[in-house]
């Protein structure tokens, strides 16, 4: 049996979610800019409910070299209204037809579980605009458990 299942048709469904838009953010300045919002909502008192989603919509690479990327944050919280000044705020937020894996091991093999959609995406003949979301429910130093969805459609010029 594969370490990474891939299943087709799967829906990513968030309730009174918060997000955070990181756009045209530099590669190195990514991991600081998402724990900056993580230490918004603690020192807030935000109630938070469920893990912390990210959703990579796309990189970018700039004539001079330079390296950025859109990224939005989510958090689903239960006065999630309350914020929407500083943040976009939604009361139900969907994706549809993803491919999903469940990834459980060590932070440098995660890779691999995006390789794992990517020759998915292939094999099947499918079609992906580029986002992928992570839903980040247990991370420690030595271990993690990562949720990956990847909207997708079929590739009908085939």
């Amino acid at each position: 049996m594969s370490k990474l299942e891939v299943k087709e048709n799967k829906r990513l469904t968030l309730k009174n979610v918060i997000i955070n838009e990181l756009h045209n953010i530099k590669l190195e300045n990514l991991d600081s800019e998402i724990q900056k919002f993580v230490n918004y909502l603690q020192v807030l008192k935000i109630q938070t409910f469920g893990p912390l989603i990210t959703k990579l919509i796309g990189t970018n690479i700039h004539n001079d070299g330079l390296i950025t990327c859109d990224y939005d944050v989510m958090v689903q919280a239960h006065d999630y209204h309350l914020y929407k000044d500083k943040f976009k705020v939604t009361k139900e937020y969907n994706c549809d037809y993803c491919i999903y894996t469940r990834f459980e091991g060590k932070i440098e093999n995660l890779n691999y579980a995006y390789t794992k959609l990517d020759l998915h995406i292939y094999e099947n003949d499918l079609m992906t605009k580029g986002e992928v979301y992570s839903v980040f429910l247990s991370n420690t130093p030595n271990h993690m458990v990562v949720d990956l969805f990847r909207p997708v459609t079929r590739n009908e010029t085939l």
